[in-house]
């Protein structure tokens, strides 16, 4: 006897509820090939489960087994019985440049329901293997926080200023228990003033003010609003000594937080090397890198011979915090910040630049 997949769903909607450290997700895609489901995490090379599709449904039920103190991210994707992959992408409700916005991710609800037809699309600028393709799946019926998710615009977090700072405002009073915004801005916590954040937090409602990750951003917002309380450390230099990372002899700073393995970090080198022989005698160049290896970091400071100090921290390092604070660190590199005798951050930018760029970078 058949049973319908949708009534298994409905007894298990009123088996589960928001604490249950499961997720299930059922589904059936119409047109999805027989083959295996993946679920991953994050990224998605991450996989922590699958399940195998006929005829386009499936019943996946992944159980974490250490807990889940705070939703995750997850995706999906499908290799068929034929070596095809299909990397699944669904409708929301927002926007990414006042375009339609399609999402890779949902969240870890308990019961995440996928019913209807998957539509293949080509990518504008990249071309494909013909055992890749790129899907968007039917609307996803998942629960509060993938419906936060997709009712927020995937730029939000772009450009940040006074308007954006308002709308991020506008839309926690909508979703006060949404994890989604909330990691979004503990990632961009630097690019939000001090009393922006403590204000972002008070609106925050529900079991998620008793997250750890809005703990931590508590506690780091309120060292920032005590930042003339911070000491500046000493950081290791390509030498191997323990020096002052700015000079005060220098009225400004330019400040390039980089790493050994990032591509557009050492590509923005040549031009530094050209602004640095023209502005030198006036502004201080220091280089930061954040790499977690420091022979990697000494490699790559050699080959790059850049003839300004060189210093490294590790992210995971006490050192760091100090430091993210006053120079208001982004979470991406490069990043570059202009800095006066006083630790004030006159501007900051994200991204690798020309040597134009950086010229008016520092005339601005």
């Amino acid at each position: 006897m058949k049973i319908n997949i949708y009534f298994i769903f409905f007894l298990l909607l009123l088996s589960c509820n928001k604490n249950d450290d499961k997720t299930i997700i059922i589904g059936d895609l119409t047109n999805l090939p027989d083959g295996v489901l993946y679920l991953y995490e994050d990224v998605y090379n991450n996989r922590i489960d699958s399940v195998i599709t006929k005829k386009g449904k499936f019943f996946m039920k992944h159980t974490w087994f250490d807990g889940l103190d705070e939703p995750v991210y997850l995706g999906l994707d499908h290799i068929s019985k034929t070596g095809v992959l299909r990397a699944f992408s669904f409708p929301t409700n927002s926007k990414f440049k006042d375009d339609g916005y399609n999402s890779t991710y949902f969240f870890s609800d308990s019961i995440v329901t996928i019913k209807g037809k998957i539509t293949e699309f080509e990518p504008v600028s990249v071309k494909l293997s013909e055992k890749v393709k790129l899907v968007v799946g039917p609307k996803i019926f998942a629960g509060y926080q993938t419906n936060a998710l997709y009712n927020l615009d995937g730029d939000l977090f772009e450009n940040i200023n006074k308007t954006s700072y308002n709308i991020v405002l506008s839309k926690i009073i909508e979703f006060p228990n949404s994890y989604h915004l909330l990691f979004q801005i503990n990632n961009n916590r630097n690019s939000f003033t001090p009393l922006q954040v403590k204000k972002l937090l008070s609106v925050f409602k529900g079991e998620i003010i008793k997250s750890e990750t809005f703990n931590t951003l508590s506690d780091y917002n309120a060292k920032r609003l005590e930042n003339n309380k911070i000491a500046i450390p000493l950081l290791l230099d390509n030498s191997g000594k323990k020096v002052a990372i700015l000079n005060p002899e220098y009225k400004k700073h330019l400040v390039v937080f980089w790493a050994s393995w990032c591509g557009p970090c050492r590509q923005e080198i040549p031009a530094l090397k050209e602004i640095y022989k023209k502005h030198n005698k006036d502004i201080e160049f220091v280089s930061i890198s954040t790499d977690t290896n420091n022979s990697s970091w000494q490699k790559a400071v050699v080959k790059e011979n850049m003839p300004w100090k060189q210093l490294i921290v590790n992210e995971n390092s006490k050192e760091y915090e100090p430091i993210e604070i006053c120079f208001q660190v982004s979470n991406s590199i490069p990043y570059v910040a202009l800095i006066d005798n006083n630790m004030k951050v006159l501007k900051s930018t994200v991204g690798s630049m020309t040597e134009k760029e950086l010229e008016d970078f520092l005339k601005d």
